[in-house]
């Protein structure tokens, strides 16, 4: 008997330091984003202060130019965050949490599809806390798991296809944000052409819309994942196998539901135009003046290319974006307010995540939230 529980304890005593290993290692990767952007950025406030006040740069120690930078730049980006007109704050606020509210109905939606029907108080309370998630947890129990989760224990016949609408809601979220920005492109020209960071940014999310787009086709439209079919054969020989290909094989319902794609495009147009709109508004409350073609271009850019699990929420990537696309001579941004604009964003959507928070202690099921729980429900 001690030879079994020792056989079964060491797999997961190893699964749990992979796992802390590599939140460490995200963790790390923020920290050196976020040192990094900021020393640039002080560095190009102390150098401005110095323009001002007749000093040289060139003439100090690297020593003396980093003290300068360090104890002179994050007053300017305080000063710069002060400056936020209090109702653009108090409007982005209200928009990020319609987001979080439309986004639980979007996804209510898509469970429809496949036979499930949560109520809109559970709907809108599963968000909430999802989003409480996706922003405080760094581990693999993250928002779409957690909705996962509750879905698959609300909807116990079909556990599979609960946690079906979580991915599908996920992908056509993102999928919506690639053609956003790829529709602003053409108006945009003159950015792209100008510069290779535009050029390769492009690129990348033109790529990123063609693979999503083409798995929806797949998924949706055709029977490449019917259960009798080459794909769903192979799963059955996997762990898990035959939860997997019900799952896969459930993704055609999508297609063949009439007016399913129009609804889903009207709810994505609208939380599109919530998300963007949250950071013009901010833009406007900073008092930063961006084109509006650009605007709305550059920000479901940098929201897809940042959801890419390479740090915790993004934080440390969306702030590099921010500064590396917004922060170009053409725009005549300045690499203060561009990161400004992004720290901006991401703390209004961090209280709408601590609202989430609030929202789970108060949860009267939340004591049965534990990885080995969630981990047996979602996958079974």
């Amino acid at each position: 008997m001690s030879c079994g529980a020792t056989s079964t304890t060491r797999p997961q005593s190893a699964q749990g330091w992979r796992g802390t290993a590599g939140q460490l290692v995200r963790i790390a990767v923020c920290g050196l984003l976020l040192l990094w952007i900021f020393h640039v950025i002080f560095c190009n406030e102390a150098q401005l202060y110095l323009s001002e006040t007749g000093g040289n740069w060139a003439s100090l120690t690297k020593w003396e130019q980093r003290s300068l930078a360090w104890t002179r730049g994050p007053w300017e980006l305080w000063a710069m965050t002060r400056r936020i007109n209090p109702l653009a704050l108090a409007a982005a606020f209200v928009q990020c949490g319609l987001l979080v509210l439309f986004g639980g109905l979007r996804w209510r939606q898509v469970m429809r599809i496949q036979g499930l029907e949560l109520s809109f108080r559970e709907t809108t309370r599963i968000a909430f806390v999802a989003h409480f998630f996706n922003a405080f947890l760094l581990g693999s129990t993250g928002g779409d798991v957690i909705k996962a989760w509750y879905a698959a224990r609300t909807t116990h016949h079909k556990k599979a296809e609960a946690v079906l609408s979580v991915f599908v809601d996920r992908l056509i979220g993102i999928l919506a944000l690639l053609v956003f920005a790829v529709v602003l492109m053409p108006w945009n020209i003159p950015l792209i052409v100008e510069y290779k960071r535009y050029a390769g940014a492009c690129a990348v999310i033109g790529a990123m819309a063609i693979a999503a787009g083409g798995v929806v086709v797949i998924a949706f439209h055709t029977d490449a994942l019917h259960h009798e079919g080459r794909i769903a054969r192979f799963f059955r020989h996997l762990p898990m196998g035959g939860s997997v290909g019900r799952a896969l094989a459930a993704c055609r319902l999508f297609g063949l539901h009439s007016g399913f794609t129009r609804s889903m495009a009207a709810w994505s147009l609208l939380i599109n135009l919530l998300l963007v709109g949250s950071f013009a508004v901010l833009a406007w409350g900073l008092h930063i003046a961006i084109p509006s073609k650009t605007l709305w271009m550059v920000v479901p850019m940098i929201i897809c290319i940042a959801a890419i699990p390479v740090t915790p929420s993004g934080l440390g990537v969306r702030e590099n974006l921010f500064f590396y696309l917004l922060a170009v001579p053409m725009l005549g941004v300045k690499p203060s307010e561009a990161v400004t604009l992004s720290l901006l964003g991401y703390s209004v959507n961090l209280s709408w995540s601590a609202l989430g928070g609030l929202v789970y202690l108060f949860m009267p099921d939340r004591g049965a939230l534990k990885t080995a729980d969630l981990e047996e429900d979602v996958t079974n």
